[in-house]
């Protein structure tokens, strides 16, 4: 199954993600308001250049069985970046993608993010300095999460034929890039 396969090639990039974020921090407790508001804007740069161009590959079948417009997330994490005050007036560079099985590549670790976001909102949420904040971004899909992505986990599965992995994997590992290439 592509998920898995997906999960284990590309564990090393989600380590150095999840590191880059100083994701540990927030289970430790000294992840900061500035730590989050980075956090907010890497994701915001994020699906500015990548959600349009994802959503778009997919056929419409698939984007109707995924339910991809109740996905979308830019509108979310703008009202985040409001309430954060910051700016998100960005030049804007989209990605090519090469294919469906690419976007799927992608997709998965967008969806994956909003997972853990939900964990993310969770931990932070018992902390003073984030009483105050909505989590609009990380709690987008609130108790739908887990059944989304039991969705999104059955339509890739299904999907992607095994000639199809490298290109779903090569999308994946191209997000993961991304996020960590880019520098605030």
């Amino acid at each position: 199954m592509i998920s898995e396969t997906l999960k284990a090639k590309t564990k090393n990039l989600h380590d150095r993600v999840e590191a880059h974020f100083n994701s540990n921090r927030i289970f430790e407790g000294t992840f900061s308001l500035n730590d989050y508001r980075n956090l907010i804007l890497y994701n915001y740069l994020f699906l500015l250049n990548h959600e349009d161009a994802v959503f778009s590959a997919f056929s419409e079948k698939n984007a109707a069985e995924l339910n991809l417009e109740e996905r979308r997330k830019l509108t979310l994490i703008i009202k985040d970046l409001e309430i954060l005050n910051i700016d998100g007036s960005v030049s804007q560079t989209p990605i090519a993608i090469e294919n469906q099985a690419e976007a799927f590549g992608i997709l998965y670790v967008m969806e994956g993010s909003t997972l853990g976001g939900n964990v993310i909102a969770k931990q932070l949420s018992k902390h003073p300095q984030f009483q105050e904040m909505s989590f609009s971004y990380f709690r987008c899909y609130g108790e739908n999460t887990g059944s989304f992505w039991k969705n999104f986990k059955t339509v890739l599965d299904r999907e992607i034929s095994p000639d199809e992995y490298a290109e779903c994997i090569s999308g994946a590992e191209k997000a993961y890039r991304f996020l960590l290439n880019t520098s605030l």
